[in-house]
């Protein structure tokens, strides 16, 4: 039983030479004890702890066991918080009561350790530069990203990067990570969400261990904060991110912030912080356009060993436009209809069976709307005289002003394209013109996209 108490403080001795600051936080701040069949137990505070013990370290603690006892060594893991508060952990870790001075087992960890190792960066190695489907709407910051993890710490230093959910910020994040450690094996880097970063440091705070938290971070080469607007709010939280950002900035080390936000919509944040961020290189990562989300969908499709109608594809593209992470689901529920039911639906058959209801973008709706309320409100939006519309004028702003109000018109009035053409003192061709442009355009202008839902939103607003 001794024996096993001390094969595990030398395990810490171990990590604290190597100054692998998140292994020591995490099980200095646990139990481990040995029952009375000597099979030994690491209890812990809280969920946080025993499910990062068991992601991060649990393999590497049971194969040092194995090294030392010369045989399989199976450790349970449970949570006890009463357990850990009754027996005074935190004194015990204080006064080091079990801990001899470091000196060599002979134990090294081999080539396969170090690889897990590299797993405590969090990096997920599927997120690389050369899997990721760029289009012109990203181009910029696909290339600048490749820039920064070769050229890591230098002009380039930190960058912001933002955009909606599902459109490819965590991949790019990811990307920037696993490169830069191709490049530079040896490499300190770490990549978190906000959630994670604030629930790391309340758990040092918690176990009365803060500078294991903050020596961890600052002696990082590269620090990836992804979903950074989850911190807002939490102020103490906030002022420890500044802190670390001004260690890692003076010493000319990479960091990488992503947000749903750009700085200047961040919301009860560090001052300070907030006004590094803004001093960052700041830049968005727009929706993929059609031809795009098109490609992504094929290389979704030929990763599953299988094959779609282009038409379903197409259709795919087509309405699967803002949060692009619900591409794999809707492949799987098509390919599920397909393999089960033994039928291959066509578009229309899919639409009847509501086979990607929960997948497609969904859009604000109208319902019998004149066309005279959609003018007014197409012209309300763009700031132009209603009478404009229906005006010769054929200046571009103007022009596109009248293309949107014929596309609404056909798609939510009940009117046929000849009706609408009357209201718009035009024929029933130029009625069709507009709309097909519009619907062409929609495809790859994500701008249009949100001025169009902007617009049939308003309709909700009181009149």
């Amino acid at each position: 039983m001794e024996k096993l108490k001390n094969y595990w403080n030398e395990f810490l001795e171990i990590l604290e030479k190597k100054e692998e600051y998140n292994a020591i936080t995490l099980l200095e701040s646990s139990a481990f004890i040995i029952d009375e069949n000597n099979n030994p137990t690491i209890i812990c505070s809280g969920d946080f702890a025993a499910t990062h013990i068991k992601k991060d370290f649990l393999k590497r603690i049971e194969d040092f066991f194995k090294y030392k006892c010369e045989k399989d060594i199976n450790i349970k893991i449970i949570v006890d918080a009463d357990f850990i508060k009754e027996n005074n952990l935190k004194k015990e870790i204080k006064e080091n009561k079990y801990r001899k001075p470091y000196k060599s087992s002979g134990y090294k960890f081999n080539s396969e350790k170090k690889i897990e190792k590299s797993n405590l960066t969090n990096l997920n190695k599927k997120f690389r530069f050369d899997n990721f489907i760029y289009g012109n709407n990203n181009r910029h910051i696909f290339e600048l990203a490749k820039l920064v993890s070769s050229k890591a710490g230098t002009e380039y230093n930190p960058l912001y990067i933002y955009g909606n959910v599902g459109i490819g910020k965590t991949h790019i994040l990811q990307a920037i990570g696993n490169n830069y450690l191709e490049i530079n094996k040896n490499a300190k880097v770490l990549y978190i969400e906000g959630s994670g970063f604030r629930d790391e440091y309340i758990h040092g705070l918690q176990i009365k261990k803060p500078d294991i938290f903050k020596r961890k971070y600052k002696s990082l080469d590269m620090f990836l904060l992804d979903d950074l607007q989850l911190l807002e709010s939490a102020q103490e939280t906030s002022k420890e991110l500044f802190e670390i950002f001004q260690v890692l900035y003076n010493a000319g080390k990479q960091m990488v912030f992503v947000s749903d936000k750009p700085p200047k919509e961040l919301r009860n944040m560090e001052a300070r912080l907030k006004n590094r961020f803004e001093q960052s290189l700041i830049w968005p990562i727009e929706p993929p356009q059609y031809e795009t989300r098109l490609a992504i969908i094929d290389r979704k499709v030929k990763d599953l060993n299988t094959s779609i109608d282009e038409e379903i594809m197409k259709y795919m593209a087509e309405n699967i436009t803002t949060d692009v992470r619900k591409i794999e689901g809707a492949i799987k529920a098509y390919l599920s209809v397909r393999d089960i039911m033994k039928i291959t639906p066509n578009v229309s058959q899919c639409e009847e069976m509501n086979i990607f209801k929960d997948y497609f973008t969904s859009k604000p709706k109208l319902q019998n709307a004149t066309v005279r309320e959609i003018k007014k409100r197409v012209s309300d939006y763009y700031g132009i005289e209603i009478s404009m519309l229906d005006s010769k004028d054929r200046t571009k702003f103007i022009s596109k002003a009248r293309h949107v109000a014929m596309y609404l018109a056909c798609e939510y009035s009940k009117k046929s394209v000849t009706e609408i053409g009357l209201d718009f003192n035009r024929d029933h061709a130029s009625v069709i013109h507009g709309r097909d442009k519009i619907r062409e355009e929609l495809k790859s202008n994500s701008h249009l996209s949100l001025e169009l839902d902007n617009i049939i939103s308003s309709f909700n607003t009181e009149k």
